[in-house]
């Protein structure tokens, strides 16, 4: 264990909940080689829950295997759907907050797809700051920085800050919220986002377990977590099928007794059964993929994808469809399955599609119907 203390409430009452085996480090790293990919560095899962406040972590993360850089892709903005809900979020922002004009700080910016939509509609200009961000991306109005932004680092003026996706990687999510409060204007607001545990532990979950994600956040640990680090919740709730967790906050006085959830009973009752849960679900799906591999494929080469392949099929026999051109005729870290096209899938050959993330059932049916290629779609 190297992680010993909540990073939610800063308790030390943590007990164990799973532990799900070693995984790929980078799950949105792609190779160029088979053997390459196959030999993709791996780090371990052991999943830990604190037990004042339910929140959730990888206790053996090391934060020292990471390394993000412009080779990292999970972007999901090729999706039509995921489009769809990105450009309502920056909707609903823009019109909440009266933006328009304003400055928008985005840290976490991955490719900057949705710094580009929201300053589209505020007609004002925004700031991304991710290692991850390709170079040569010219996005009107926007300056996208390949770094990290750290704790302590000062940033524009700002009035909303976007981290989409972010507090979950972070080994110490409270320095980077203190500073933000610490330096916060006064009117600004801050949009936080996270995957949900609540679905993540649940059981249309299960395969967005992945080394990069230090922590599970449920509502009430995030909640925890921003009042210790000076933060008032004005807003809060569950996004896009209910996977995504929000939070829309301001700077202001944190509560002396924020370390107890008001949920942290009932997830830890969800997190109870868990392991056992996981494990039948690996077993069941490695029994029916072995049935008949060249008639089943996966659709989505994101995190779930990864992790779902290299739990049920590590050695790589499943044809994968991934709509990222990106990702094309490239390898998935660990089980080393290439990427191909849609067009590419083999139409009359290919009975089942298996989906990781339910939220796309809908659109990857539409998009078989279009190509001729008559498979159940199966979420699995």
């Amino acid at each position: 264990m190297t992680i010993s203390r909540c990073l939610a409430c800063d308790g030390d009452r943590l007990e164990p909940v799973a532990d799900l085996g070693v995984t790929p480090v980078l799950n949105g790293v792609m190779f160029d080689d088979r053997d390459a990919a196959r030999a993709a560095a791996l780090g371990r899962l052991d999943i830990a829950a604190c037990q004042d406040c339910g929140h959730a972590m990888n206790v053996a993360f090391d934060p020292g295997l990471i390394d993000y850089d412009a080779e990292y892709d999970n972007s999901l903005h090729f999706s039509p759907t995921f489009q769809t809900y990105a450009e309502d979020l920056a909707a609903r922002l823009v019109g909440t907050y009266d933006l328009r004009g304003g400055v928008v700080v985005e840290i976490g910016s991955g490719k900057g797809d949705f710094l580009e939509s929201i300053t589209r509609r505020t007609g004002g200009t925004g700031v991304g700051y991710d290692p991850s961000t390709m170079p040569d991306r010219q996005i009107p109005n926007v300056r996208l920085v390949s770094d990290y932004y750290r704790p302590g680092q000062d940033v524009e003026t700002y009035d909303l800050l976007v981290c989409r996706h972010v507090l979950e990687h972070l080994e110490d999510p409270a320095a980077i919220l203190r500073s933000l409060s610490a330096a916060a204007p006064a009117t600004a607001i801050h949009y936080l986002e996270v995957p949900a545990a609540e679905f993540d532990f649940g059981p249309t979950g299960m395969w967005d377990f992945i080394y990069p994600h230090v922590s599970y956040f449920s509502a009430g640990s995030l909640a925890v977590l921003l009042r210790r680090c000076g933060f008032e919740v004005v807003a809060a709730g569950r996004s896009f099928s209910d996977q995504f967790l929000w939070v829309e906050a301001r700077a202001g006085a944190a509560a002396p007794d924020a370390a107890v959830s008001d949920d942290a009973a009932s997830h830890l009752q969800l997190l109870a059964d868990f392991s056992t849960r996981h494990r039948e679900l690996v077993r069941r799906w490695r029994d029916d993929v072995a049935r008949d591999p060249a008639r089943t494929a996966v659709w989505g080469a994101g995190s779930k994808g990864v992790s779902f392949l290299n739990a049920v099929d590590p050695a790589g026999t499943l044809t994968v469809v991934d709509l990222n051109p990106r990702k094309w005729q490239r390898y998935l870290p660990g089980s080393g399955h290439q990427v191909v096209a849609p067009e590419a899938l083999p139409g009359e050959r290919i009975r089942t599609v298996l989906v990781t993330n339910p939220a796309y059932r809908h659109e990857i049916s539409g998009q078989l119907g279009q190509l001729g290629v008559p498979a159940e779609v199966v979420a699995v």
